[in-house]
């Protein structure tokens, strides 16, 4: 069940490569969407779970530190680099930070994560799978520094995530961890509101339904439903384990595009799937049976 929601979230999170384009093509920029997002899901989280739960300064820090990594900072940059360069470099450098998540977890944690050669093989197909489906038969890569520096921070942005919750998702629920990130990912968020942009019309943006889909979307499903499932996951099954599932992440995306905007499935592409989906289950099997 529980490799079922991460796979679950996965799918989700693929999907929001376009949401996210989407409402930057109707006039929000990254700081709205994020803040708009982040205090929808958090408004949703006091509803379900209203209980306040004081936590020790120490904890409390952890907390803040999970806010920015896998919130205000990992939306931040993600956001931000879709604006800058094309969302195939994005979903491309943001899903390699299993791997980042695999070398760090190996460094701090070397007693419960070791790298066997088995494990360097799955994610070493799974990255070269993961180019091959971004690609899709476009051997040009067009860079963006800017862009894909920013989509680099927000990969190591997420492995720190992973390694913090490693910490302390043993001790507290996914509920109330789930809601103390968006709560301090949108404090966090703040400041960006001081930054500037161009002047917009918010009623009559936030009044088209695509953008208010798109909003929910992100927010309830991508945000309140999987965060709490993706933390669920983790505390279950393992940080190692889990993340290498965001490997997956490039297919949904190229699937959706194929379906929504009529993008072209090449051989390449298809190449890269059937080698992500052997990376994965290389570096995954032996979890797979003891869970």
């Amino acid at each position: 069940m529980y490799w079922l929601l991460a796979f679950f979230c996965v799918v989700v999170w693929g999907i929001t490569f376009i949401s996210t384009k989407v409402l930057l093509l109707h006039g929000l920029d990254p700081k709205d969407i994020i803040l708009l997002r982040f205090a929808l899901t958090y408004l949703c989280l006091i509803a379900f779970y209203h209980r306040q739960k004081h936590l020790p300064w120490r904890e409390e820090l952890w907390m803040l530190l999970l806010g920015i990594t896998g919130g205000s900072f990992y939306f931040m940059t993600e956001n931000t680099a879709l604006d800058y360069t094309l969302s195939t470099n994005v979903c491309l450098i943001v899903c390699i930070n299993p791997l980042f998540t695999l070398l760090l977890m190996a460094f701090f944690y070397k007693s419960t994560t070791r790298l066997t050669y088995r494990l360097i093989l799955g994610v070493v197909m799974a990255v070269v799978g993961v180019f091959c489906v971004v690609m899709n038969g476009h051997i040009l890569l067009k860079l963006n520094p800017i862009g894909d520096f920013l989509a680099l921070l927000c990969g190591l942005s997420w492995s720190f995530y992973s390694l913090i919750y490693n910490r302390v998702g043993q001790r507290y629920s996914p509920l109330l961890i789930t809601r103390k990130i968006f709560f301090w990912g949108f404090v966090t968020c703040l400041p960006a509101m001081f930054l500037h942009s161009q002047p917009k019309n918010y009623l009559a943006i936030l009044s088209e339904p695509v953008v208010i889909g798109n909003l929910l979307f992100l927010s309830l499903v991508a945000g309140l439903f999987c965060f709490f499932a993706w933390n669920l996951a983790v505390s279950k099954i393992g940080t190692v384990g889990v993340n290498n599932l965001i490997y997956f992440s490039p297919l949904v995306t190229l699937i959706t595009a194929h379906i929504v905007l009529g993008e072209p499935i090449t051989w390449m592409s298809v190449v890269g799937m059937i080698l992500t989906t052997v990376g994965v289950w290389l570096a995954t099997e032996r979890k797979l049976h003891k869970n």
